[in-house]
């Protein structure tokens, strides 16, 4: 008689690196958000001027995020056709990435709209 012996599914490696990206991008954004509004809170009149050095360090901080995001989204999409694994954290890792890129982009445009 013959047995078959069922290992149990791995996690998708890609999918908690995107999970782990998500995470790090989103502390990176609660962290440029937190300091503009205290460089906004403390300027005198209440906003930089647009040639400050931090307030070029503050688009390159959100950059590099969105960034990180699109990456993270990326790897959450490989890993969810990455043969025969669980895809709990590629999918969490997607949802994470996705939900802070498509608020930034939406952001962006009530922005551009706004001052239009």
């Amino acid at each position: 008689m013959n047995t078959v012996v069922v290992e149990p599914l791995k996690h998708s490696g890609l999918g908690i690196a995107a999970t782990i990206i998500a995470v790090v991008a989103g502390l990176a954004l609660l962290g440029v958000f937190g300091y503009a509004g205290y460089l906004g809170m403390n300027a005198p009149g209440g906003e930089l001027s647009e040639t400050d050095p931090r307030a070029m360090m503050i688009g390159v901080g959100m950059l590099a995020a969105m960034a990180l995001l699109v990456l993270g989204a990326i790897l959450g999409v490989l890993g969810l056709f990455a043969g025969t694994r669980k895809r709990l954290f590629a999918w969490l890792g997607l949802v994470l990435n996705l939900l802070p890129l498509l608020g930034g982009i939406a952001l962006v445009i009530l922005g551009l709209a706004m001052a239009a």
